[in-house]
C-alpha cells in the first residue's frame, strides 16, 4: 500500500504537476456568472450548453491589472464587467494549496463581447421573423391622438425624468396621462422585470392608448437585456403599439425592431407623441378652416339660387295675380247678368205660383165646387157611379156621405 499523503502534500503535488505541464497563459472564452470587486475583481465564470452549466471555475483580476482592463473595457463596450457578459480573455491557471484551483485573467478582448452581443441579437431577430412577431407590434394602427400613456421604466432613470419634463413642459400645454409601470431596466433582473410590467400594460390596454418603453444611455452590453427573446415576444402580443426609447445611437436592440416606433433617446419618445397630438390638432385645424370656406361657398351660391327663385316667383305670382284679376272681373260680370237672369227667371216663378195658387184645389173649394169621391177614387164623370152608390163629397170645410138616387147625364149649365 502506497504512503499516505496530507491534503498539503497532495495539494502541493497538484500544483507542481499544475505548473509543469499547462502553458504559460491560454485564451478561454466564459460567461461572467458572478463578478465582485473588492479592490480585486472576483469572477465566476461558467460555460453553458443551452441553459445547462457544464463548466464552472472561479477566476481573479488583480488590482494592479483590473484598473488598466476594467477602463479599457468598459469605454469600448460602454459597460462595467457584470453578470451575463461573455468574455475572451488571456489567463494562466493556478492552483494554490489552500484556495484550490482559479484562473488569473491578464487581459479581456472587448471586441469578442460586442461580436457574442450582435451574433445573438440575430438569432433572436432571425427566430422572432421565422414565427412571424417581428412585424406584430408595428402593424397596430397608432392612435390618433395618444394622451394615455403606460411607461415602462425605472422612476429613478435619467431617461424617464426627461420624457416627464419634456411631455409635461411642452410649449403646446398639452396634457398627458401617464402611468409608471416600475421596472428594473439594467441587470440580471431587468428581463424578468420588465416581461412583468408589459404584461400589466396589457392587462390595463382599455384605459391606455401607448406604451412607452425608456432608460438612459448606456454601453453595447449596459443594453443586453433588451436583446431578449422573450421581452420583443412580449411586445410583439402587446394589444398595444409600443414606443421604445432606450437611449443609444448605435445599433439597435430587439425591442427596437419590433416595436412600433423607435426613438432615439426618451426626449426624442416625448417629441414625437407631442407632435403626434400636434399634427391632429392641425389637421383639424385644416378641416375646420376647410368646412368654413365650403359651407360659406356653399351659402354664397345657395343665395345666388334663392335670389333668382325668389325673383322667378314673383314674377310668376304677379303675372298669375294679373291674370286672376281679369277671370275675377270677367266673372263678376257674368255674375252680375246672372244675378239679372235669376231675377227675371224669380218673377216668372212667382207668377207660376201665382198660377198654381189659383188652381190649388183647396182655394177651388172656396169659391163653392166640392169633389166627390166613390170608394176613395174621384168621381169625374157620371160613369163612375150608379143609383143606390154611397158617395163621399169633400168641401172647403168639412164632407158629407150621400146615397145616389138618380143620375143624369145632362151638363148642368153654369
Amino acid at each position: 500500500m502506497n504512503e499516505a499523503l496530507s491534503l498539503y502534500e497532495l495539494n502541493n503535488l497538484i500544483k507542481s504537476v499544475i505548473h509543469d505541464s499547462f502553458p504559460d497563459t491560454f485564451l478561454v472564452t466564459a460567461e461572467i456568472a458572478s463578478c465582485d470587486v473588492k479592490r480585486h475583481c472576483y469572477m465566476t465564470l461558467v460555460d453553458r450548453q443551452d441553459e445547462t452549466i457544464r463548466a464552472e471555475i472561479r477566476a481573479v483580476i488583480w488590482a494592479n491589472r483590473y484598473n488598466v482592463i476594467a477602463p479599457i473595457f468598459e469605454e469600448a463596450t460602454g459597460t462595467k464587467l457584470a453578470k451575463g457578459i461573455r468574455i475572451l480573455f488571456q489567463a494562466t491557471v493556478d492552483f494554490h494549496e489552500r484556495y484550490g484551483l482559479k484562473l488569473t485573467i491578464l487581459q479581456i478582448d472587448p471586441s469578442y463581447t460586442i461580436g457574442e452581443l450582435a451574433v445573438r441579437r440575430k438569432e433572436i431577430l432571425e427566430r422572432l421573423t421565422r414565427e412571424e412577431l417581428i412585424d406584430r407590434n408595428r402593424a397596430r394602427e397608432f392612435p390618433l391622438v395618444p394622451q394615455r400613456i403606460g411607461i415602462v421604466s425605472s422612476s429613478t432613470a435619467a431617461g424617464y425624468e426627461d420624457l416627464m419634463n419634456h411631455l409635461n413642459k411642452n410649449v403646446y400645454g398639452y396634457r398627458f396621462d401617464c402611468r409608471l409601470y416600475e421596472a428594473v431596466m439594467q441587470g440580471d433582473r431587468a428581463e424578468a422585470s420588465v416581461i412583468k410590467s408589459l404584461k400589466k400594460c396589457s392587462d390595463d390596454a382599455a384605459s391606455l392608448d401607448v406604451v412607452v418603453i425608456v432608460r438612459g444611455g448606456g454601453g453595447e452590453t449596459d443594453l443586453s437585456c433588451f436583446d431578449s427573446y422573450e421581452i420583443g415576444r412580449t411586445i410583439a402580443m402587446l394589444p398595444l403599439p409600443l414606443i421604445s426609447g432606450i437611449g443609444h445611437q448605435k445599433d439597435r436592440t430587439v425591442v427596437d425592431e419590433v416595436a412600433n416606433v423607435r426613438a432615439k433617446t426618451p426626449t426624442a419618445v416625448a417629441d414625437y407623441i407631442v407632435t403626434r397630438v400636434k399634427d391632429f390638432e392641425e389637421n383639424l385645424d385644416s378641416l375646420a378652416v376647410n368646412l368654413m370656406t365650403a359651407a360659406n361657398r356653399l351659402t354664397s351660391g345657395m343665395k345666388e339660387k334663392i335670389y333668382t327663385l325668389s325673383r322667378i316667383l314673383e314674377g310668376a305670382v304677379n303675372k298669375e295675380i294679373i291674370e286672376n284679376q281679369h277671370r275675377l272681373i270677367a266673372f263678376m260680370k257674368g255674375l252680375r247678368f246672372a244675378l239679372k237672369v235669376i231675377q227675371g227667371e224669380g218673377k216668372k216663378v212667382r207668377s207660376w205660383e201665382s198660377g198654381i195658387d189659383h188652381l190649388n184645389p183647396v182655394n177651388v173649394l172656396k169659391r163653392g165646387f166640392s169633389l166627390t169621391y166613390i170608394n176613395g177614387k174621384p168621381v169625374k164623370t157620371i160613369e163612375n157611379v150608379n143609383v143606390g152608390d154611397r158617395v163621399n163629397t169633400l168641401l172647403s170645410k168639412g164632407e158629407f156621405t150621400s146615397t145616389v138616387e138618380k143620375t143624369k147625364k145632362t151638363r148642368r149649365k153654369l
